[in-house]
């Protein structure tokens, strides 16, 4: 009995064997993920961040995101958000350039609550960046969607994103409304 392989049998096997040995990493993953955050949750979230950053129809998506890095943070997270929204309706602060005042007559981890809100939406990731991957503890939730270059978007291009061709900068804007 003579036993012969072509090359697409061997490589199919060769994926089958790469495929299986990836499976526990890829369980492992989705075990240690924490259950799924209730569109409740979602949309409470989404209510408080608009509040906070004074933009309305902020990104479902991206709020998805951005609570699940809070809450990866800190299992004390949901807590932290309700014990936020009843302080911010007991102050009637519907206005966000109040917040100073507001902040003063809180207790710091309800400011600290609202500041890793606003963080989140205008930075596009929670936590911390370190250069030691031991205390770093970022983690991404959204590069283009984040607030911060919505100032200035009509003059300044995202990083690493162009706007037109190549060398498009050699000639200068004949407007900053018009480039």
């Amino acid at each position: 009995m003579s036993f012969s392989i072509n090359r697409r049998q061997l490589l199919a096997g060769a994926a089958a064997i790469s495929a299986s040995a990836l499976m526990p990493w890829a369980t492992r993953l989705w075990a240690d993920a924490p259950e799924d955050v209730s569109q409740r949750e979602i949309h409470d979230f989404l209510m408080l961040s608009e509040q906070l950053t004074g933009k309305s129809q902020l990104n479902a998506k991206i709020a998805g995101r951005a609570y699940q890095g809070l809450l990866s943070l800190s299992d004390e997270f949901p807590q932290q958000m309700r014990q936020l929204i009843e302080a911010l309706k007991s102050a009637e602060l519907t206005d966000m350039r109040q917040f100073k005042t507001f902040a003063a007559q809180q207790p710091d981890a309800v400011v600290k609550t609202a500041i890793d809100i606003i963080s989140a939406w205008y930075l596009g990731y929670t936590g911390t960046i370190d250069g030691n991957l031991n205390r770093n503890t970022a983690q991404f939730v959204t590069y283009t969607g984040a607030l911060m270059y919505r100032p200035t978007l009509d003059a300044t291009v995202i990083p690493t994103y162009s706007r037109g061709h190549t060398n498009y900068w050699e000639s200068p804007p004949a407007t900053i409304a018009t480039d």
